[in-house]
């Protein structure tokens, strides 16, 4: 039976082990990004190549996290918040052995199980735990501790590479992991898992399955062209997606029940989120490349500018939820999208002053995650019937990682085709050559950001779609 915290002190340690999870992610995903120019020279690969360095770890929790949100839905929340602790622990530490770039990616495959296993479990913990009420606050502090995690990230990675080597960015999380178990343990309160019978492990295969083959075909196909395994893929992909659709429709308990796509207000949110999660996420890719190959400035600089849309997040994000939970989030939905418009033109345009238009753009990609992260995650879970919000928050999770995943795989693939320079090593490319790549994704992610704002505004009204 589910147990909602009423008192005040239980409600506040919820936060705070939320806050503290996602912390963890936060942090592991900004320095990561800060770091890729010089992971990328290490390993001597392509920009487009490289980009899997973070498209693996999103893709395995994207891949996992319904799997993970459903064995949470069932009663497992604490021990499935813990095992995720462990397990990106582990995954951080095999990331900093990595001598070559295959064990690399291998690695950060692990620690996006259990970053899956925290992302899910985390926000779990607003639906289960907290008063209906409470929503919005609780999936804030989720955001205020992936952004408390990313403000920090930037600066961090970028000290710590210059003044030691990119491999102790992994390091550092194995002692906030082993704090984090610790508070988790005295902290989550103890449910009753109810097993897993019925559960379409088969459907969550070919789910994993499509994901993966769809992700690599839009990611290699502008860097290697049609090759036969882009053609093969390409048919894995189309097979997976389709038998899991087919299954869905069969079994009893889906792994994603197709009915709730049937709610309109809902489906157009889940579009706003993912345009919203694969714009920004994009754009924090590319960022880091083009401070340090066009600005020319080091890695620790560039963490100090990326750090500037984690640090408005933080700040903002501390008055969020009050404000969302006072006049609604179909407002804060709609003027995120605006605002992220409005950085993706910037830096479309960047070249024209370009500190002062980058730190601008990074102001509003922060102000957009800050009041988005809320409001657009709150506008699934309240479009669904009170019955199935663990469903919605695990999808709400799932779509959260999935954009980030298609983000940087979108605009790896964009950079690639509007540079010419598939293949290449980051080390190659000219100033020139690299503008080209980065004002042509960042028109692209420009019309896809206008797209978010119509669907956020068209969603009238907050509340279930009663169709």
């Amino acid at each position: 039976m589910d147990r909602i915290i009423r008192d005040r002190r239980g409600q506040l340690m919820l936060f705070m082990v939320m806050i503290f999870a996602t912390f963890m992610d936060g942090l592991d995903g900004t320095i990561v990004s800060v770091v890729l120019p010089d992971m990328a020279a290490f390993f001597d690969i392509s920009t487009g190549d490289s980009s899997w360095i973070i498209t693996v770890y999103f893709l395995a929790m994207a891949g996992l996290i319904l799997i993970f949100g459903k064995i949470c839905d069932n009663g497992a929340i604490k021990n499935v918040l813990m095992y995720g602790l462990a397990v990106f622990t582990v995954g951080s530490i095999l990331c900093g052995f990595s001598v070559s770039f295959p064990m690399l990616l291998a690695s950060r495959a692990v620690q996006g199980v259990g970053a899956a296993m925290l992302a899910c479990s985390a926000i779990m913990l607003t639906v289960k735990f907290l008063p209906k009420e409470l929503t919005a606050m609780g999936l804030v502090a989720t955001g205020a501790g992936y952004s408390l995690g990313s403000a920090f990230g930037p600066a961090l990675g970028g000290i710590i590479s210059e003044t030691m080597s990119w491999e102790w960015i992994f390091f550092i999380n194995v002692p906030v992991g082993i704090m984090a178990i610790v508070a988790t343990w005295r902290i989550i309160p103890h449910d009753e898992f109810r097993g897993m019978s019925g559960f379409d492990f088969k459907g969550a295969a070919l789910l994993f399955v499509a994901l993966v083959a769809g992700m690599y075909c839009l990611e290699s196909a502008p860097s290697h062209g049609v090759i036969p395994l882009s053609l093969i893929l390409m048919a894995v992909f189309a097979v997976s997606f389709a038998s899991f659709i087919v299954r869905s429709l069969r079994v009893d308990d889906p792994v994603v029940d197709l009915g709730l796509f049937r709610l309109w207000r809902m489906d157009a949110s889940i579009v706003v989120f993912v345009i919203a999660n694969l714009c920004y996420m994009g754009c924090l890719y590319l960022l880091p490349f083009y401070i340090t190959k066009v600005l020319g400035y080091g890695t620790m600089e560039s963490g100090f500018f990326i750090l500037i849309a984690g640090a408005v997040t933080l700040v903002v994000s501390l008055k969020a939820g009050q404000l969302i939970v006072r006049y609604g989030s179909r407002v804060f939905a709609i003027a995120s999208c605006v605002m992220l418009t409005a950085a993706s033109l910037l830096l479309a345009f960047v070249q024209v002053d370009p500190v002062p238009v980058m730190v601008v753009s990074l102001v509003l990609l922060g102000l957009m995650w800050g009041f988005g992260g809320g409001s657009m995650g709150e506008r699934i879970i309240n479009n669904v019937p009170d019955e199935k919000r663990g469903a919605g928050s695990s999808l709400n999770t799932f779509f959260i990682y999935f954009g980030a995943a298609l983000g940087t795989a979108t605009y790896s693939a964009l950079f690639n085709v509007g540079s010419g320079s598939a293949g290449q090593s980051i080390l190659e490319l000219s100033p020139e050559v690299f503008m080209d790549g980065f004002v042509f994704a960042m028109l692209v992610g420009t019309v896809l950001c206008a797209v978010a704002v119509f669907l956020a505004w068209i969603v009238g009204r907050d509340g279930v779609d009663s169709e």
